[in-house]
């Protein structure tokens, strides 16, 4: 029997940390589900899950439906998407089957690259390599997750691109349904013969939104940021969230704008974040004063996660005295700071 195969391509950089991740865990259970009542579906399709960020990572093999579970998505630091598409690349030629003189080989991949930012690493070498010699036999389908992906880069990629504003759990479901849907589509399509392109179903015009031209999106920068810290009891890594906003700064002289970013939410990680974070080393920083909201350490409960050691490592305290680096281990004296710091951010 020939394969469907088809790639789920997520990130899991720190910038999807929160509502988003956990709607994409949620959302892979729901697509099986769905896939699974579906007969044309169940006699074709095979699922593999990729996870990127830094690095990119297969969660989950090449396997048939039947057989496929949803793995746990980690998180990481950066936004490799060419690393991303280099990994998917040597999944494609590990895992497809190619047509030969004596068999026909899989059906052309169908691939969904999901992220919500915008790449941190050179992807043209991977483009290079993709539009020579995956373009013309793999179905990519980019989805940009809110606002701020950058569907200028993802338009290099692939001229199917959709942008998604899945701000509830509901909304974020019926993107999920067109995934199934579209893959139905597909597996439906294959059964009857080879189709030259991708059958997308209907796009739910309330919460996506299809790029025809790359003119209807703009990249956004710095709309982010990510602080890591670790947590000095048991030295597993957290990610702060700050999102921006614009704020007048005025005297009795002159009016500024000046940029400010308010605390989204503190996010536990696992000791697979430094696994799937960008080896490289990362000097962009932020003074402290620009970024509002002090969190908690959402493993041990210490009230201050926001202590930073001279070593450049944030982590948490339970108050002024004496504490540990869980970075560089040295026992440090903490006291109340006079005034701000710099401190490294996220890649995003």
């Amino acid at each position: 029997m020939r394969r469907l195969p088809v790639f789920l391509v997520v990130d899991v950089s720190e910038s999807m940390a929160g509502d988003n991740l956990r709607s994409l865990q949620e959302g892979m259970e729901r697509l099986i589900r769905s896939l699974r009542t579906d007969p044309y579906a169940l006699e074709t399709v095979h699922l593999s899950v990729i996870a990127f960020a830094g690095r990119a990572k297969t969660l989950s093999p090449l396997v048939e439906l039947v057989a496929f579970y949803p793995p746990r998505l980690p998180l990481g630091s950066g936004t490799s998407i060419g690393g991303a598409l280099e990994h998917l690349m040597n999944e494609i030629d590990r895992n497809i089957k190619r047509s030969s003189a004596e068999q026909k080989g899989d059906f052309r991949p169908l691939v969904f690259l999901m992220t919500d930012g915008k790449s941190t690493d050179d992807m043209d070498p991977a483009l290079l390599r993709w539009k020579q010699n995956y373009a013309n036999r793999v179905n990519l389908v980019a989805v940009g997750i809110g606002q701020y992906a950058d569907l200028q880069g993802l338009s290099n990629i692939t001229e199917n691109m959709l942008r998604i504003e899945a701000a509830t759990e509901q909304e974020f479901k019926r993107f999920i349904d067109w995934i199934s849907a579209s893959v139905s589509s597909q597996s439906r399509s294959v059964s009857v013969g080879e189709p030259s392109k991708v059958n997308l179903a209907k796009t739910d015009d309330s919460i996506m939104k299809k790029i025809d031209s790359i003119a209807q999106a703009t990249a956004v920068d710095e709309d982010f940021v990510i602080v890591s810290g670790k947590c000095q009891t048991n030295k597993l890594p957290y990610l702060m969230k700050y999102e921006k906003m614009q704020q007048d700064v005025a005297t009795r002289d002159f009016r500024v704008d000046a940029s400010f970013y308010n605390l989204v939410g503190v996010y536990a990680a696992e000791r697979d974040f430094e696994e799937l974070s960008d080896p490289r080393v990362n000097a962009r920083t932020i003074h402290s004063d620009a970024l509002l909201g002090a969190p908690g350490c959402p493993h041990c409960g210490a009230p201050i996660a926001f202590a930073m050691c001279s070593c450049g490592q944030v982590f948490c305290v339970k108050g002024t005295g004496m504490a540990t680096c869980p970075g560089c281990n040295r026992d440090i004296n903490m006291s109340q700071s006079e005034g701000g710091f710099d401190v490294t951010r996220g890649r995003g």
